[in-house]
């Protein structure tokens, strides 16, 4: 089976998984989640459809809370917002990006990183691209554990795709010294 294949059925498994158990609404990205975030798995293959070029995976939380704001009583108790409203929980945009080409920057910019919240460059090198399950398992148990599990999210699915670690010298290095 073409890694392109592969990719697709996982999006599209992970995506059935979340309607499921309740935890999508609508496909206007991915997934719309029941507090108004947003999930975006993008790929990009070959013409072959077998080596992956670019992928974009990203988590935007909800924009407004302002029916929170107006009525916070009807979510305090709530699974689905628990988790999200909870003031040690910070929501911010994840995104981890990828690319198999060098990119032109005047900072340096790994070929796969992870980005967090909108700043220009904050990209934190990664050694290879994404699946999208592990992704949407990471967001899932980070972000909307209390949801998710009351929900009975799968978070047993594993992934059928594994990408060979690509990053560059000074990336390995600096993760090093990192860690």
């Amino acid at each position: 089976m073409k890694k392109q294949e592969k990719i697709f059925r996982e999006v599209k498994r992970v995506t059935q998984e979340l309607i499921r158990c309740g935890l999508a609404e609508e496909h206007n990205f991915n997934v719309k989640l029941p507090d108004g975030g947003l999930l975006q798995l993008m790929y990009r293959l070959d013409r072959r459809g077998t080596n992956l070029q670019a992928h974009r995976l990203a988590f935007y939380p909800s924009p407004s809370y302002e029916i929170y704001q107006n009525d916070a009583e009807l979510y305090d108790d709530d699974c689905l917002y628990g988790d999200i409203l909870n003031k040690s929980v910070l929501p911010v945009m994840i995104r981890a990006d990828y690319n198999s080409s060098e990119t032109e920057s005047e900072v340096h910019h790994p070929y796969s990183h992870i980005t967090l919240g909108g700043y220009k460059n904050c990209r934190i090198p990664a050694d290879r691209p994404i699946a999208p399950i592990q992704f949407v398992k990471f967001i899932m148990e980070h972000f909307y554990y209390e949801p998710s599990s009351k929900l009975k999210f799968n978070f047993a699915l594993e992934s059928m795709i594994t990408f060979e670690e690509h990053i560059a010298e000074c990336d390995v290095i600096k993760s090093r010294v990192m860690v």
